[in-house]
């Protein structure tokens, strides 16, 4: 019998990303990731939401790094997997979290400056992101965008946040095909989930 002894945390020595990650889904996520032996990195595009978040994962015993980054920002973006590769070397998951949705209006009501936010932040940002963290992403490494049930199923009051959730099912079909075989991407729908869009 061997007597190598197995903790039990199945990313143990991995190194993730989740953006938009001081509250809600992303949270959640960067939290479940560090008790689970993870390294996280979390952001968010406010230092004092990013400090806070940071002390809440320490205080459960995880090891976790805060970035301020608006996905938006090519910049910040770029400092985001900067840092996170010069203190761990890798990258082995990148969450593509965050969204907005400025607006309640129907589709061919909605202003141009809000639909060219919602594109930008909600979907295009998550292939920006990706385009810098793919180099330091190696055999094995996996990519989960965080779509939304109103991906499926755009509700009138959220018409154009869900076609742009719409649109991250075919990037993820996309992306799998042409960062197969060594990364696997994937795409999560959530439902409804109370949360404060910024």
């Amino acid at each position: 019998m061997s007597s190598k002894i197995i903790s039990g945390k199945r990313f143990e020595g991995k190194v993730v990303i989740v953006t938009a990650s001081t509250q809600g889904i992303g949270f959640s996520i960067a939290e479940r990731f560090g008790l689970e032996g993870a390294s996280v990195v979390i952001s968010s595009r406010k230092q004092k939401n990013v400090d806070e978040s940071v002390e809440k994962l320490k205080a459960k015993g995880i090891k976790v790094l805060g970035v301020v980054c608006h996905v938006s920002n090519a910049q910040q973006r770029k400092n985001l997997i900067d840092t996170t590769v010069q203190k761990y070397g890798k990258i082995d998951v990148v969450v593509s979290n965050a969204a907005v949705n400025p607006s309640t209006d129907s589709i061919l009501e909605t202003q141009e400056s809000v639909l060219d936010k919602l594109w930008e932040i909600n979907v295009k940002a998550a292939i920006l992101l990706l385009k810098d963290a793919a180099p330091h992403m190696n055999k094995g490494s996996s990519v989960i965008l965080i779509s939304s049930i109103g991906g499926y199923h755009p509700h009138s009051s959220m018409a154009m946040y869900g076609v742009t959730k719409t649109a991250l099912f075919g990037l993820t079909k996309v992306l799998a095909a042409e960062m197969a075989p060594h990364t696997r991407v994937n795409c999560i729908a959530p439902g409804f989930v109370p949360t404060h869009f910024r």
